[in-house]
């Protein structure tokens, strides 16, 4: 069952400016924080030098101000860029002009593997040795009365055996059509309003607000 969201209320779910869960997602391991750390370093002595060498011909010039802007963004790039990329995975929902609430059920559960990448080492005795990292996918069938359904496809977890058929689940829907006859594939973090657990991989949601949304919306169409 769909039940169509606002705008108001949309960017109140989806905020343009990032959340503190997203900005921690979006903060990278600590090889990626020791790389952002390296490019800001970089960035940082170029403008500099950038801006001396402007700044000695023409200290007044627009151009010394622009690398003195560009050498503190450069500078704080290690701390900006989660700040951007959170941004820029908002905004793959929020550019969509339609959106719904959308209360399913779970009709099937099931595992699969994903080869993330292949490594093949040459031994001692010059045999070929491939070797895969996989990756573990939980996969949920969902539909609801109406007779619409998708398939959610997320990362493993621990906390996620605990989810069974029969379940039923909150999220959002995004379309570019009013009707909602074409939705798009890409959808929001889910919500089971029964058992107050979360399902997904990126944290899009206010989950304190979209939680209470999905149980009054839950607890209305149970009665």
């Amino acid at each position: 069952m769909l039940f169509p969201v606002k705008r108001q209320k949309l960017d109140e779910l989806i905020p343009a400016v990032p959340t503190a869960e997203q900005y921690q997602y979006c903060w990278g391991s600590g090889r990626e924080v020791v790389t952002r750390g390296f490019i800001s370093l970089g960035a940082l002595i170029i403008f500099t030098l950038f801006y001396n060498r402007v700044h000695e011909i023409s200290p007044s010039s627009p151009a010394a101000a622009a690398m003195l802007v560009c050498g503190i963004l450069g500078g704080l790039y290690w701390m900006l860029q989660p700040v951007l990329a959170a941004a820029q995975r908002n905004l793959r929902l929020r550019r969509f002009p339609f959106c719904a609430l959308w209360l399913g059920e779970v009709q099937e559960v099931y595992l699969s593997e994903e080869v993330l990448s292949r490594q093949e080492v040459v031994d001692g005795r010059g045999r070929l040795d491939v070797s895969y990292d996989t990756a573990t996918f939980l996969n949920l069938e969902v539909g609801d009365e109406s007779g619409f359904e998708t398939t959610l496809r997320v990362p493993m977890r621990r906390e996620f055996k605990r989810i069974r058929p029969g379940m039923m689940l909150c999220l959002l829907l995004f379309s570019k059509d009013k009707s909602f006859q074409r939705i798009s594939r890409q959808m929001s973090d889910a919500y089971f309003p029964e058992f107050n657990f979360w399902l997904g991989d990126y944290p899009y949601l206010q989950r304190g607000a979209f939680a209470d949304l999905a149980r009054f919306l839950w607890k209305r169409h149970a009665q």
